[in-house]
């Protein structure tokens, strides 16, 4: 048996969480919108829609 077959075999379960995690982040993740300035940003939320405003700080 091939060392890359074994190494599957020994760790199946911990490469399918690893898998699964990775899949469920990228599904979920909320991806940042591209404004141009604060007016286009004023401009969409005063449009009368509701609107989700998430802060993000990379400090």
């Amino acid at each position: 048996m091939s060392v890359a077959m074994q190494f599957l075999r020994d760790n199946w379960l911990f490469l399918l969480i690893v898998g699964g995690m990775v899949l469920v982040w990228l599904l979920l993740r909320t991806p940042g919108s591209q404004l141009e300035s604060t007016a286009s940003f004023d401009q969409q939320v005063g449009a009368g829609q509701p609107v989700v405003v998430e802060f993000y700080s990379n400090t």
